[in-house]
């Protein structure tokens, strides 16, 4: 008898998980997507919302056959960080890409185009969940059901929200979560460079802001700049070339002159962290159990990571175990919750050093960043957590 895996939120950690968990056996997957479409058409020339994916992102999208087009991507051969003080710089390389950088809509046409050919994932388009009911206690069966707006009902053996970081699944479930409010918007676009960027990620961290510029194919680049939401306001309401003088400023000219290939949009920025990811029949996955700064570009990673470890869990669980049995469940949460929780603890300490002007944050951010790039042992150690 197979069981019914039911995943709320058709995003990349979704989409991944449900063609990787089709092809456990015994497993049926469904999605459950409010939006009535899929991608469609890649936009052109890039999407402005991009994502900077590990090495372990990649081999994940890889395994299940879903690798972005070459064409869409970019690597990242090596990264350059500067303080706002003169001469605090890091520079790192590394022999193999620290990270590739993929349009957000290139990672959901490759799992689009993966589930169309595998043909073993229902995808429930255009669905709205209007309410979670669970079983009876009493039958120690630990399976949920979602009602959707048009009157079905999906029961699941295992239901996982994978609905984003304002989670309706995570609210139905009671599950209570820490929130962060930073105060601020990350402003996101795509330019086109008058010198090539070299593959190199570049970030400048001031005391009122972060600016990186992320490598596209070609001489193109695409940003995102957490600044007060004041000044994203500010900034999105700018004319194109006083926008595109601005942001090459702040970027000290470092790829000349910059024009505006994109929209330009910004977000808030906020820390999630959900004070527990399962319950019977029930896991969190992706924001809808942690969403961290932008800061290191490990949101989207971790969701993989989530995706994969969750797929290892059920396939090694036993034979005596159902798919959605608390205990099984919490060995995913206990294998993922103290890497989501460093990287948020990581993410805030960096932002917080920054936004400091005690004379210790100074010297940190300026004099310790100029003392690490001497040191290749330690830049070594930074590399491989952020390649990981």
């Amino acid at each position: 008898m197979s069981a019914r895996i039911v995943i709320v939120g058709g995003g990349p950690v979704g989409l991944s998980f449900a063609i990787a968990a089709s092809r456990l056996p015994g497993i049926e997957v469904c999605v459950i997507e409010r939006a009535a479409s899929g991608q469609g058409a890649l936009p052109q020339p890039f999407d402005h919302r991009v994502y900077a994916l590990s090495p372990a992102s990649m081999g994940f999208l890889d395994e299940i056959g879903a690798s972005p087009a070459r064409a869409r991507t970019a690597p990242v051969r090596a990264m350059q960080v500067w303080g706002d003080g003169e001469g605090s710089e890091l520079d790192f390389k590394h022999g193999q890409p620290l990270a590739t950088i993929v349009e957000h809509a290139a990672v959901m046409h490759a799992l689009e185009t993966r589930l169309t050919q595998d043909g073993n994932v229902e995808i429930r388009r255009g669905a709205a969940p209007v309410s979670m009911t669970t079983n009876d206690a009493a039958t120690n069966v630990n399976a949920r059901a979602i009602s959707l707006a048009d009157g079905s009902i999906l029961k699941a053996d295992l239901l996982i929200a994978a609905d984003g970081n304002r989670s309706q699944i995570r609210e139905w479930a009671d599950i209570p979560v820490r929130s962060k409010d930073y105060d601020s918007d990350g402003v996101v676009a795509n330019f086109r460079c008058e010198r090539s960027h070299g593959d190199v990620a570049r970030q400048w961290f001031k005391s009122d802001s972060v600016l990186a510029y992320l490598p596209l194919p070609g001489k193109h680049i695409s940003i995102v700049w957490s600044v007060t939401r004041d000044a994203a306001k500010e900034l999105t309401g700018l004319p194109e070339a006083e926008l595109c003088a601005r942001v090459a400023e702040a970027g000290n000219q470092e790829l000349g002159g910059l024009s505006l290939v994109s929209p330009v949009a910004r977000f808030p920025l906020a820390r999630i962290t959900a004070e527990n990811w399962a319950q019977p029949g029930l896991a969190l996955m992706g924001d809808a159990a942690h969403a961290v700064h932008p800061l290191a570009g490990q949101g989207v990673n971790l969701g993989f990571a989530d995706a994969r470890k969750m797929c290892e869990v059920l396939h090694d669980r036993s034979k005596f175990s159902r798919i959605g049995d608390l205990a099984v469940l919490r060995t995913y949460e206990r294998a993922r919750r103290e890497a989501a929780m460093a990287v948020g603890q990581v993410t805030d300490r960096m932002r917080s050093l920054y936004l400091s002007e005690s004379s210790s944050a100074r010297w940190l951010r300026n004099d310790g960043m100029r003392m690490i790039n001497r040191l290749p042992a330690a830049k070594s150690v930074l590399v491989d957590y952020a390649t990981r």
